[in-house]
């Protein structure tokens, strides 16, 4: 039973590392032939109850496209499972699920419809630092296309 609390108690500390306002710069592939976009985002990412994560942005390239999106998290201590949902696609809403590792969060997002010619994508989030960490996206471009990055974001604390 010890390490069941303990392990609950972990749960805020882990959520806490990715709480803030961040200001967001990088890269992201978009419409269906996937050209690359320099961005800039906002975001503030706050906690959801003991275990949820909520991230609330826009992101914007060429000072007139701009794009909202949230992604919610649910972390389940016991297990490190994560759930969640990521909306912001041009396909919907995609389903998050995956694990809490020691460094971030690795899951994998289930789009509603194909997306570069599947459903399916993996998403990494890293922090090595305190206030700064990073979010992947790779997914296969077509159908027997390269895996590429498609989302490479780095988010520094402001």
């Amino acid at each position: 039973m010890l390490c069941i609390v303990e392990m609950a108690n972990a749960a805020p500390a882990v959520i806490d590392r990715y709480t803030g306002s961040f200001a967001v710069s990088g890269t992201i592939l978009e419409g269906p032939n996937a050209n690359s976009h320099q961005v800039r985002c906002s975001f503030t990412a706050s906690r959801q109850g003991e275990t949820g994560l909520s991230f609330r942005g826009t992101c914007r390239a060429y000072l007139i496209l701009s794009k909202s999106i949230s992604v919610d998290l649910d972390w389940d201590p016991r297990s490190d499972r994560v759930t969640g949902t990521y909306t912001g696609s041009r396909v919907g809403t995609a389903q998050l699920a995956g694990k809490q590792t020691e460094g971030g969060f690795d899951l994998t997002i289930t789009w509603p419809k194909p997306l570069y010619g599947d459903t399916s994508a993996n998403l990494r989030v890293a922090s090595a630092i305190p206030g700064r960490f990073r979010i992947v996206v790779m997914d296969r471009i077509g159908v027997s296309g390269p895996v590429r990055a498609t989302t490479d974001l780095t988010l520094l604390q402001n």
